[in-house]
């Protein structure tokens, strides 16, 4: 699609137009060519956490409350991607309950099997919503391991969800991810024994250094959410997360830049095929030999 055809979608999406809004972030997604927008001040939220910790019922409650004041909403449900179509695999999903899907924009998108479990697509699906004037624009994603680390490049803010199992924050001490977490939402705190895992969790962060703060939540009950939604507008950057995030979005973009090049199939190919060893096959593709 010509750069030039892209400036009627945006029109039509600035007018509310939810079709033209899908084509101009699937050009994003894609890679596509876009024109060139004043990207406008957004507040953006990463959130990761094992399956089952209840994400999307967390995230379906922290968007009713902000479209029932008058907010817009986008976000983007990172799916797991076929390994066959590299779409995403679970879809638009109906699980939208306590919101009223009319208020907000939502969208699955496929990782397509990037680092990190977040294509830089979605990247470039941010930096058009922003454009149009998306108040909150949140970004969940496929789990907690250490790939979920990209996340931390597109979002000013990670909040870590975990539910009432000790093993769930341990897990994510070993992939590292309480190092780009702002904030943990201990979720389901309407289940027995909740309370004792929040405590649990404190006392484990009490000696680290800058520890993300810790909040009990109930997104089925709604308990919590003031307290929550309160301690996530209160963020302020921490510089050291900064500059991980600054490097995790340089990489992305260099590592997607490399891909995109002609030498990148035939070096794998090369490596697959044991004719050259992974130094010569990173060489290929950074200065551009030939075909082997």
């Amino acid at each position: 699609m010509a750069m030039k055809s892209s400036e009627p979608l945006f029109d039509a999406a600035s007018n509310g137009d939810r079709r033209a809004l899908a084509k101009l972030l699937t050009i994003a997604e894609e890679g596509g060519p876009l024109h060139a927008y004043d990207r406008k001040p957004s507040w953006i939220l990463g959130i990761t956490g094992p399956p089952g910790a209840g994400k999307s019922t967390l995230i379906d409650r922290l968007a009713s409350n902000w479209s029932d004041k008058g907010e817009k909403i986008a976000i983007l449900a990172v799916d797991p991607s076929s390994p066959v179509s590299g779409g995403a695999l679970l879809g638009d999903r109906a699980r939208m309950v306590f919101s009223d899907p009319s208020k907000i924009y939502f969208r699955s998108v496929s990782s397509r099997g990037s680092s990190g479990g977040i294509s830089n697509g979605v990247r470039r699906m941010v930096e058009v919503l922003q454009s149009l004037g998306w108040d909150r624009i949140l970004i969940e994603t496929v789990g907690a391991g250490q790939g979920e680390f990209a996340i931390a490049s597109v979002a000013d803010r990670v909040m870590l969800v975990e539910g009432p199992d000790r093993g769930d924050i341990l897990q994510a001490e070993k992939a590292g991810i309480l190092e780009i977490a702002d904030i943990i939402a201990c979720n389901k705190s309407d289940l027995p024994g909740s309370q004792e895992s929040v405590n649990s969790i404190k006392e484990g962060l009490s000696l680290s250094e800058g520890a993300p703060e810790v909040i009990s939540v109930s997104a089925l009950k709604g308990s919590g959410l003031d307290d929550l939604m309160e301690s996530l507008d209160q963020i302020t950057p921490n510089p050291d997360r900064l500059l991980m995030r600054s490097s995790m979005l340089l990489d992305s973009i260099l590592a997607d830049r490399m891909r995109r090049r002609p030498a990148y199939e035939d070096a794998m190919q090369a490596l697959a095929s044991r004719t050259i060893g992974p130094d010569e096959a990173a060489d290929m593709v950074e200065f551009g030999n030939g075909r082997v």
